[in-house]
């Protein structure tokens, strides 16, 4: 995970102030709504971060559910231990659990970024009990108008191809799991049935300067920054500002769509 923002404490600051809640946190509550949990499940969050997802399944459960959070970065958790007390620095697809652990497993935007999506659902699987139910959320492909104003900007600085390989290294499935077909297809190939797709959209608003900050410190913007001099950047940060001033004003609106996939794990024997 060379040069991730995962890893970078002021970059995981941002998120966690802007990024988490004006655009994640909704689809985390209806993530969490599909998986339909009993008051006193024992819930996995697979990549939690820094918790968006665990909050919402933590609201939607009893005083005996749990929530267990487990992430790559252990700065990120460092974020999340106020949405959750059971955490733990692990990542698929080597989860340090016992087969049929949980009740339920999720996994808010992030099986994209899973070296191998099939090793990493079918190792969510292996965790959650029979009749248990896995869910995953994935952005979908509906154009960005912003993020293309702000693509648009910093190609006059890096060629696109530069900021699109600093993107797909770390998030190499986003592309594919764009296409709602291919959501149905992964998890039913990893042994799920009764997979459930559902496609909602969100509309994101935020003021300029915070969404300026955030693609600042996402992929593209720690690609853009290592590929310029200081000078470049500073007229970068200026330019994309005054292009956002004019074409958003002070507040960037646009429109993401969200593919929810849940399934069911089948009985298999004991081996």
């Amino acid at each position: 995970m060379k040069d991730s923002p995962y890893f970078d404490p002021a970059a995981i600051a941002v998120y966690e102030r802007v990024t988490a809640p004006f655009q994640f946190a909704p689809p985390a509550a209806d993530l969490v709504a599909m998986l339909r949990l009993a008051s006193d499940a024992v819930v996995l969050d697979v990549g939690t971060g820094t918790g968006v997802v665990a909050r919402a399944a933590r609201s939607a459960l009893g005083p005996t559910g749990l929530v267990v959070g487990v992430d790559g970065s252990i700065d990120m958790l460092r974020f999340a231990q106020r949405a959750t007390a059971r955490l733990a620095v692990a990542r698929v697809p080597a989860l340090p659990f016992c087969d049929r652990t949980f009740d339920a497993v999720m996994a808010g935007f992030v099986v994209t970024h899973f070296e191998s999506y099939e090793r990493g659902l079918t190792e969510m699987v292996r965790v959650c009990r029979t009749n248990g139910r896995v869910g995953v959320s994935v952005w979908g492909s509906a154009p960005n108008a912003a993020a293309a104003i702000w693509s648009d900007t910093a190609g006059q600085y890096a060629a696109r191809e530069r900021l699109n390989a600093a993107f797909h290294d770390h998030i190499p499935w986003d592309e594919w799991f764009s296409e709602s077909g291919n959501v149905s297809r992964a998890l039913e190939t990893a042994g799920l049935a009764s997979v459930v797709v559902d496609t909602r959209h969100y509309t994101v608003r935020m003021p300029t300067p915070d969404y300026l900050r955030s693609r600042e410190t996402s992929m593209q913007g720690i690609g853009l920054r290592r590929a310029v001099t200081d000078h470049q950047w500073d007229e970068f940060r200026e330019r994309a500002a005054a292009v956002f001033r004019r074409e958003c004003g002070e507040t960037v609106e646009y429109v993401r769509d969200v593919h929810f996939g849940v399934g069911t794990t089948r009985f298999s024997p004991e081996v």
